[in-house]
């Protein structure tokens, strides 16, 4: 730290003159605020004049930080202002959620954004909480602001377990208590009907959904996938737990079909091969299929029955407070291998997942935790490192007992009919065609029945068929037709002028959902039964 900036920051209004005379024309914004920048007086005049021809709508309050998530809420913001609807922008300016920045940097980027956030007033009220008065944070708060730091402090690490003495958990418990305070005095004082806030599991996300919850605000979460023109969205519960219950009791019955069943075909065998397909524009294997048996040599691989172990990458929002009977997915992986060290009569493979390869420094491998779990593994026990060269899948063909936490790749499997142990929480954990116990007691029981029953672990017909519906309906039904992908800004940008996303029927019904307007997934399903048009379940 620049030590004249921690002092200098402090005095009043020397700030703003150095930004006004020095730095207001060559501020550096973002790419995403760029992006933007100059179009923003123009869209924002456009929405002011549509929205006032509109039904009145509701009264949306959004809160966003970091640059990004803060243009894509401008976006977001301006599309329902256009709709009718009046919309409040909250912002927090920081570049950052780990450090303690001098507080000239920090009123310097506060300047920036008022600047150009400025130029959408006619549309929306963008307001800096930078710094707004705070209510007291009450006692009711503080369980779920010292669980947020505690995650916030694994997101960032990427590793289990956070320690409370730490720097870090200081910093974030700190900056989440100061935003839980000014979000309860703005929320309390503007009153939405509805709060829409990304993500909402971690950082000054999850303090403002836990706010509006305790005020009993109906809060809007979002988030995006590798799923070009599509978005999550969740009402009054973090959109990563993928919460999936409503819509699948309003599916679970219904047979997919043929031109169903043959798109889920068509995205899986790209999924598998190594290759993007449509819109699902990441390709999760880096190696194309060279087959089971090739994989088998190459592994030395015999004909005992093998036990595929597939790990994640620790620190996603999606393995973060998913435990359900170990102490977390190292602690889950650590007692597994103990478990099957000392029994030979089957094999075991550890895939550990490709994307440890972006882990942070410092961050948890699950290859380290193997290898501090079984320093030499026995001959039956086999590692597979994140950066092999091969296909995931030539293994699922191996495969004859699945073990997961989180992964997909468990679904996956179940759709393939290989019988599977889900040790974490995940969306499609207690649907009917997964193993899923609640206890080391009964995930033990279910571990020797694999050895010594392994047909009383076998999946019936219907339990596969239950599988491949419920895939579809989370890759193709879940993610709702949204234009402006936050991982593809400035294509989605250009491809979706405001005019032209705004007239198609499936991305008005998704603003719905931002707006708070209700899922309705059974009468969704029963029109789709019928053969009606439904792009969305909120009409």
């Amino acid at each position: 730290m620049v030590p004249w900036k921690r002092w200098l920051g402090r005095v009043p209004g020397l700030v703003e003159l150095d930004w006004y005379f020095r730095t207001r024309h060559r501020a550096e914004v973002h790419r995403m605020l760029r992006r933007i920048a100059p179009h923003l007086w123009q869209w924002a005049h456009w929405a002011a004049e549509r929205g006032a021809r509109a039904p009145r709508g509701r009264r949306i309050a959004i809160f966003a930080m970091l640059a990004p998530w803060v243009a894509h809420t401008t976006v977001l913001g301006l599309a329902l202002r256009a709709l009718g609807h009046q919309v409040t922008l909250g912002y927090l300016p920081y570049q950052d959620w780990s450090d303690r920045p001098p507080l000239w940097d920090v009123r310097k980027w506060d300047l920036n954004y008022r600047a150009l956030l400025s130029q959408a007033r006619a549309a929306l009220q963008p307001v800096s909480l930078l710094r707004a008065s705070a209510d007291p944070v009450p006692a009711a708060l503080e369980p779920a602001l010292r669980a947020l730091s505690r995650r916030d402090v694994e997101y960032t690490l990427q590793r289990e377990g956070a320690d409370e003495s730490s720097p870090l958990y200081a910093l974030r418990m700190q900056r989440n208590r100061r935003a839980a305070g000014v979000l309860l005095r703005w929320l309390r004082r503007l009153r939405p009907d509805a709060l829409v806030v990304p993500n909402a599991a971690v950082l000054e996300f999850g303090v403002a959904y836990e706010v509006a919850r305790y005020l009993g605000i109906r809060v809007v979460s979002y988030e995006f996938e590798y799923q070009k023109g599509h978005v999550w969205v969740a009402h009054d519960t973090p959109v990563m737990d993928l919460n999936t219950d409503d819509l699948w009791a309003a599916v679970h019955d219904r047979p997919l079909t043929p031109e169903q069943w043959q798109r889920l075909q068509a995205l899986m065998t790209a999924r598998r091969g190594g290759r993007t397909w449509g819109d699902h524009v990441r390709a999760w294997q880096k190696v194309g299929r060279a087959g089971a048996e090739a994989l088998r040599q190459r592994l030395g691989l015999d004909e005992r029955p093998v036990v595929l172990i597939a790990t994640n990458v620790f620190g996603d929002s999606m393995t973060l407070d998913r435990q359900i009977f170990s102490q977390g997915m190292a602690d889950w992986l650590a007692d597994t291998l103990r478990f099957f060290a000392r029994r030979p009569q089957v094999q075991v493979v550890v895939r550990v997942h490709p994307g440890e390869a972006l882990l942070v420094p410092g961050g948890m491998s699950m290859l380290q935790v193997v290898r501090q779990t079984l320093p030499q593994p026995p001959a039956h026990i086999h590692i597979v490192p994140p950066d092999a060269r091969l296909n995931t899948y030539d293994l699922v063909d191996l495969t004859s007992l699945g073990l997961v936490y989180t992964t997909t790749l468990g679904l996956e499997m179940a759709m393939d009919g290989v019988p599977v142990i889900v040790a974490g929480r995940v969306h499609y954990r207690g649907r009917g065609f997964t193993w899923d116990p609640d206890s080391w007691d009964a995930y033990y029981d279910l571990l020797e029945r694999a050895l010594h029953a392994p047909q009383s672990l076998a999946l019936s017909r219907s339990q596969v068929d239950a599988a491949r519906r419920y895939a579809y309906h989370f890759f193709f039904t879940y993610p709702r037709p949204y234009p402006w992908h936050i991982m593809f800004w400035e294509d989605t940008l250009t491809e979706w002028p405001f005019a032209t996303a705004l007239e198609q029927p499936a991305f008005r019904e998704t603003f719905g959902l931002f707006a708070g307007e209700p899922l309705r997934w059974a009468q969704w399903a029963q029109a789709q039964a019928e053969g009606v048009p439904q792009p969305h379940p909120t009409s």
